[in-house]
């Protein structure tokens, strides 16, 4: 009976042996399986880095294909630096050119007159110089030839409102605007539905604060105005003798580089004609060159 105990005990210490071994070969086996994926990554990252490799190689400085792309690269280059230096000299050269250049715009107000404008325009013509119009919106009904004669010859035109009446078109802005607007139909009456001017100059000027809230809708309404830094003085009296506005001319403009030059071409103002070839060959003596205001 012992025996076949101690028998039965081997049997089983066998078995128990032979399960661990085989638990022992699964993992293994496992193990091995993993070893192998892990080895194959391992191989085929070799392959990757020897073909990155051969890619370095390539692109060596020795290489003719590296040699011609810098050669490309740094011509590139050069040219970018080539242009900015050209931007540059351009810039001072333009800003140097404006540091020394004194520009004069003639402007004349409250015509066209049936007499005095037509000699202003000869004038300027003779001149070759070109010039601002503001023009009231009721004269130029009055005179469309001469409108279009200012047009013609390439001058500016500006509005002015339609009647210059103070007390009308400074009551409220709506006046104002619609006194402009005013002006605007009439000159395309005469010039075309296709002209347009988007410049005025306020009847006395913009000076007063009281004209704010008409300088705030003239902006929104996408108009500019233009106000004055010089002047013939030919408003400050009647038949004003031609000395004294050349005179008045050269104090107003003494010492500055750009010049609005406020004149009226009415009927009245004989001797502003009559001053104007003295003021326009004093201010090209002084080194002016003329504009138009836009």
């Amino acid at each position: 009976m012992k025996t076949q105990s101690k028998r039965a005990r081997n049997s089983r210490k066998i078995r128990r042996i032979r399960g661990i071994a085989i638990l022992a070969l699964i993992i293994a086996l496992f193990i091995i399986g993993g070893t192998t994926k892990k080895l194959n990554n391992i191989a085929n990252n070799v392959v990757e880095a020897k073909k990155i490799e051969e890619t370095l190689d390539i692109m060596t400085d020795k290489n003719p294909v590296k040699i011609a792309l810098n050669e490309e690269i740094r011509m590139v280059q050069e040219e970018k630096s080539n242009l900015k230096n050209e931007i540059a000299d351009e810039n001072n050269k333009e800003a140097e050119k404006n540091k020394d250049t004194k520009i004069a715009y003639l402007t004349f107000d409250d015509g066209p007159s049936e007499n005095v404008t037509p000699e202003i325009l000869d004038i300027l013509s003779q001149y070759n110089i070109k010039a601002t119009f503001f023009v009231v919106g009721n004269s130029a009904e009055k005179n469309p030839d001469i409108v279009k004669r200012i047009h013609e010859e390439n001058h500016g035109i500006g509005n002015h409102t339609y009647s210059h009446r103070y007390k009308h078109i400074y009551t409220n802005t709506t006046n104002f605007l619609n006194e402009i607007k005013a002006t605007e139909r009439v000159l395309q009456n005469i010039l075309g539905n296709d002209f347009e001017t988007n410049i005025i100059r306020f009847p006395g000027g913009s000076f007063e604060k009281y004209k704010n809230p008409f300088k705030k809708v003239i902006s929104e309404n996408g108009y500019k105005y233009y106000d004055w830094n010089s002047l013939n003085g030919d408003a400050e009296g009647k038949n004003i003798p031609k000395n004294k506005l050349v005179s008045r001319l050269k104090a107003t403009s003494n010492g500055k580089k750009e010049l609005i030059i406020l004149m009226h071409d009415t009927s009245a103002k004989k001797t502003t004609v009559e001053a104007l070839p003295e003021i326009i060959e004093y201010l090209q003596k002084q080194g002016y060159e003329f504009g138009v205001l836009n």
